[in-house]
């Protein structure tokens, strides 16, 4: 199962600002299960995503960029998960993604900064 947040159209979007949470089987190219991203009403919005998505047993994410800051990039590889990235807007059925890398980690965590600093 793959764990992702989207907005309503299925779109992939960083983890601290889509709409939903979404629990996706590539086998049968079909939504699980879908519930309200959970993140949006906390204070520590990324690494809250990836606690969900480690609590419903997902295998794999597949975050938009910007969305594995370090935290929760540390929860998802302790847990074992797969990651990867794709762009923000991407389908849900995308094929255009990569694996996680330093770079990506420290511009998520940047970009986390910055969110906080600004109050989105």
């Amino acid at each position: 199962m793959i764990c992702t947040v989207t907005d309503e159209n299925l779109r992939v979007r960083v983890f601290s600002r889509g709409e939903l949470l979404v629990l996706y089987d590539e086998g049968k190219n079909e939504v699980v299960m879908k519930e309200k991203n959970p993140a949006l009403n906390s204070p520590m919005k990324r690494p809250t995503v990836a606690k969900e998505c480690v609590r419903l047993g997902a295998d794999k994410v597949l975050a938009a960029h910007g969305s594995l800051c370090f935290p929760s990039y540390r929860i998802l590889k302790k847990a074992g998960v797969l990651m990867s990235v794709t762009e923000d807007g991407s389908q849900i059925e995308t094929k255009n993604f990569w694996g996680v890398n330093w770079k990506e980690v420290v511009y998520s965590s940047f970009d986390a900064m910055r969110e906080r600093i600004r109050g989105h």
